[in-house]
């Protein structure tokens, strides 16, 4: 009975400190997965975009437009999009099974992963604006 309840007790605290840990930091530590801010900035940005021309665009072509992998500015990849920095950096340094897409993990530093999801949200972003852009000069009277 004894045994039963200290087990009891130490999964209810295992639970607690998890359930706690979940909460306040994410999968790059205290602060997010760009910084204390949680925002990346604009050299975050430059320097992911010189990492991503050096490790990414053979296969997702230049700018995250997609080639033999995926695209990586738009649908769930872009602004909005169901895939969330975490677990962009997951696929980044893990890599996906049953892909052709392998893990940078040991070949990246963790801060250069951030920088390159940081060079892609900043693309997407300018992807979004210029497909606004396009639509709304596409735009006209019609007689």
């Amino acid at each position: 009975m004894q045994y039963t309840l200290i087990r009891g007790a130490a999964t209810c605290a295992l639970a607690a400190a998890l359930a706690l840990g979940a909460t306040s930091v994410s999968a790059f530590g205290p602060g997010g997965p760009t910084g204390p801010a949680g925002a990346a900035t604009e050299s975050d940005a430059s320097k992911g975009e010189e990492l991503f021309g050096r490790n990414c665009q053979q296969c997702h072509n230049s700018r995250g437009k997609g080639g033999k992998g995926p695209q990586l500015v738009k649908g769930a990849w872009g602004p909005g999009g169901a895939n969330s920095d975490d677990y962009m950096y997951k696929i980044i340094s893990e890599g996906r099974a049953n892909t052709q897409m392998g893990g940078f993990g040991p070949a990246l530093k963790p801060e250069e992963i951030r920088q390159i999801i940081a060079f892609l949200r900043e693309e997407a972003k300018r992807v979004q604006a210029a497909d606004r852009k396009a639509a709304t000069q596409d735009e006209g009277q019609w007689y």
